[in-house]
């Protein structure tokens, strides 16, 4: 016969029991993620008459980052996750600052409304642009190789310094509001995007912002457009990043093309890329060729283009590991001062001894991806 504190205990027990069953679920429904990628090469790069560089690089493949993310079921199709993503300088063993320099938001998102996200990001004229880069714009020969300061439209909106170019917003932007379409529309996709500029100036990372991005897919066609207009840039002008980008996959080739224009009053940069990514045994062979066409206040600037022509190959050992190469080439016009990133240091000067207008570079790179 069970006395009245074995009866109490039992129960306890029971109600104890059940709780833990009743929240397993929930826990279940949880998730964090850690993963990232290394990647280490080796570089030479010759501009013109003023020698090669040899250089240890990280990330020419596929960025080498750190990144820890992680999602809740709330139910009734709503969650709640977080994504943080850092550059890792795996060739020396450095990091970025901020550490989290690639993106960190915070999102609530619903199956059949959407996404609403806060924090640091990608801007949305880069997701496109890079898409349609073989390269995703990495690399001796990738689509962003002409966004420096060399660029008029991105030099006079941010200032000519490395410093400036770091933080123009062409590759990502702080203190976001985003919004972003479902998925199972059909194949369309889409985001809207502002970012305050909390009293700051663009050129030290505060950006003051609206852009857009609209997009569809078919699973072979793939086709792509944005704007991010930036409304705190240097003398009260907007600079305004517009770009467009298409693929098709034949099977035996994906081809793509794309443009991106930086506009900055009577300045602008126009980059228009032809590319292609050719299945060959274990991995791919990728071609592309990229032209920057200059305009500015006067004849001598808008003389001054360039245009860089690159190719590779991927080969994967694994789902995680691969080996890579490639080759690039750039030729600039006029009096246009681009280089292939690791050459030998360039001034725009023409009485600097080191001056580089209308030269060439030249470049390859060897390397080795893991991603875990």
């Amino acid at each position: 016969m069970q006395t009245a504190r074995t009866k109490m205990t039992i129960r306890l027990l029971t109600i104890v029991a059940a709780a833990g069953l009743g929240a397993a679920p929930a826990l279940a429904q949880s998730s964090i993620t850690l993963g990232g990628t290394v990647d280490v090469g080796v570089r030479q790069v010759k501009n013109g008459t003023l020698g090669s560089v040899s250089s240890s690089v990280s990330g020419a493949n596929s960025t080498s980052k750190l990144v820890l993310r992680g999602q809740e079921d709330l139910g009734a199709g709503l969650s709640a996750g977080f994504y943080l993503d850092g550059t890792i300088f795996a060739d020396s063993g450095g990091t970025s600052t901020p550490f989290w320099d690639r993106r960190s938001t915070l999102s609530l998102a619903h199956r059949d409304g959407g996404e609403l996200r806060l924090g640091r990001d990608w801007v949305p004229t880069h997701l496109v642009w890079s898409a349609a880069d073989p390269f995703a714009t990495l690399g001796i020969a990738g689509a962003n190789t002409f966004r420096s300061t060399q660029s008029r439209a991105i030099g006079q909106a941010f200032g000519s310094t490395a410093a400036a170019l770091a933080q123009s917003p062409t590759l990502r932007v702080a203190n976001v509001v985003e919004y972003f379409l479902p998925s199972g529309l059909a194949g369309f996709s889409g985001a809207l995007m502002a970012s305050a500029g909390e009293g700051g100036s663009a050129g030290t990372g505060s950006t003051r912002g609206d852009g857009w991005r609209l997009g569809w897919t078919d699973g072979r066609l793939n086709l792509g457009a944005a704007q991010f207009s930036t409304r705190n840039a240097n003398g009260g002008q907007d600079f305004k990043d517009q770009t467009w980008g298409a693929s098709w996959d034949f099977g035996w080739v994906r081809a793509s093309a794309g443009q991106r224009r930086w506009v900055y009053g009577s300045d602008r940069t126009t980059n228009t890329l032809v590319a292609a990514v050719i299945p060959a045994g274990p991995g791919v062979v990728k071609l592309s060729h990229l032209r920057a066409n200059q305009q500015g206040a006067s004849a001598a600037l808008s003389a001054n283009d360039a245009s860089l022509t690159g190719a590779g190959y991927v080969c994967n050992l694994s789902r995680r590991s691969a080996l890579y190469a490639h080759l690039a080439r750039l030729k600039n016009q006029g009096g246009a001062t681009f280089t292939i990133a690791g050459g030998a240091a360039t001034s725009a000067l023409p009485t600097a001894p080191n001056y580089f207008g209308g030269q060439s570079s030249t470049a390859f790179e060897l390397g080795l991806r893991h991603d875990f």
